[in-house]
């Protein structure tokens, strides 16, 4: 019965004692859960232990704890915030990094085939790109192909580019000539893009001249539609001369 009148007796004085610090900082930030907390243990364990001037001494002492274990919190909070930060960061970079050995790989691809085509030096390599009735673009994929040769072909430095648009034989011929030049300086202008200089690269406009589908042949006037590409390696023949 002693021990429950000094502990009531204690939480007296320390309202007491704490009242007119809560009135000076009236203007003050609420306390935070973790002070409140703390402030309260504070008071019950210094009551306990000591009486009235116990429950003052750990009024003060749970007050501190209280604002270190705010202060952590917070701590915590801004290490938690950063880390997925970091996290979301490295994502991306995993991806971007991802991206570019893909695009290594396929370069090193090319590479490789140019390459071993080039013990043929002064020949002419060819493929050719098709294109849509009465249209002069080209298809995503074969933006990206070409786009890649390109650069691989940059690379390469000493190759000459020669860009032969061509049309299917229905229409006028004044129209399939012009279908034909516009095909083809759109197929230069994806190599100039990819790193090609204009000496490099020459386009030539053939219309329907050269058009081999016989009337009616929907699949051979597919073919008809298409720039082709022709690439001599090393046309100078310095590469030649170097081996000799």
């Amino acid at each position: 019965m002693k021990t429950a009148k000094i502990f009531m007796t204690s939480l007296v004085l320390g309202g007491v004692v704490a009242g007119p610090v809560m009135a000076e900082s009236s203007a003050k930030p609420q306390a935070s859960k973790a002070e409140t907390v703390g402030l309260g243990s504070g008071l019950v364990v210094g009551a306990l232990a000591g009486g009235p001037v116990g429950a003052i001494i750990g009024a003060a002492a749970g007050a501190i704890l209280g604002d270190r274990m705010h202060r952590d919190a917070e701590s915590l909070a801004q290490l938690e915030d950063g880390l997925a930060y970091e996290r979301s960061r490295r994502g991306e970079l995993d991806r971007t990094l991802a991206s570019l050995r893909s695009e290594l790989s396929l370069r090193e691809r090319m590479l490789a085939d140019i390459e071993q085509a080039q013990s043929r030096i002064g020949e002419t390599l060819e493929f050719n790109v098709l294109f849509r009735t009465n249209d002069t673009n080209l298809a995503p994929a074969a933006v990206s192909r070409l786009e890649r040769l390109g650069r691989v072909l940059a690379d390469l430095g000493d190759v000459e580019i020669r860009v032969e648009g061509h049309a299917d034989p229905r229409g006028e011929e004044s129209l399939n000539d012009a279908l034909s030049a516009a095909r083809a300086e759109t197929v230069k202008a994806v190599l100039l893009n990819a790193g090609l200089s204009s000496s490099q690269v020459i386009t030539v406009a053939h219309g329907s001249r050269h058009a081999q589908a016989e009337t009616g042949d929907v699949d051979g006037y597919a073919l008809d539609r298409r720039v082709d590409i022709r690439m001599t390696l090393d046309p100078s023949g310095r590469a030649l001369a170097r081996r000799e």
